[in-house]
């Protein structure tokens, strides 16, 4: 696990960071603020500090676009897709920080253990509801097929007309003129 900094220790990253970003603060107001305060600090820790905050929200914040994008392409489909691709993005970061299993760079070996078995049960979880929607709505298909057979059947249809209508219900690419043939 790496070596946490004098600020992060003290539970002061927040507070810099309201300073500088709310307060605007320079990093001398804010060492010397924090100082008179009783805390250890230097300017330059509390300069690495904005600048690893920064980063964080530049990750965010490319995060965020990727999920927009994400959002923009699967728009149109399940909201499912958008879990899986979402579920996909952890596991691809998360395989980031297993390959530098020597330097975890904000997560303990262990919390990155329970990430990737959490991430992979979500997929697990995806998976499952997918296949249990892809039953039910071929299952609903086929029963509506037989639903329209039997209505059509009652309406006086001919059968080339019933069969016709029961592939287009069942996604079967067919065509049908008025005559009531097959073409």
């Amino acid at each position: 696990m790496p070596k946490r900094n004098k600020i992060e220790m003290q539970g002061l990253v927040e507070r810099i960071c309201k300073m500088y970003f709310n307060d605007k603060m320079s990093h001398k107001q804010i060492t010397e603020t924090l100082k008179a305060e009783g805390y250890d600090i230097s300017k330059s820790g509390v300069g690495r500090t904005l600048v690893d905050q920064a980063a964080q929200m530049k990750a965010y914040k490319d995060s965020a676009k990727k999920a927009v994008a994400i959002v923009n392409e699967l728009g149109k489909t399940p909201g499912l897709n958008i879990a899986e691709a979402s579920v996909q993005m952890v596991q691809a970061k998360l395989l980031e920080e297993v390959n530098k299993f020597e330097n975890f760079s904000t997560l303990s070996p262990e919390e990155l253990l329970r990430a990737v078995v959490r991430n992979t049960d979500a997929q697990a979880k995806i998976a499952r509801v997918k296949l249990e929607y892809e039953r039910g709505y071929k299952k609903g298909l086929f029963e509506a097929a037989k639903t329209v057979e039997a209505e059509g059947k009652k309406a006086g249809w001919s059968d080339e007309r019933v069969e016709f209508v029961k592939a287009k219900i069942l996604g079967l690419k067919v065509t049908y003129d008025d005559k009531g043939s097959d073409q």
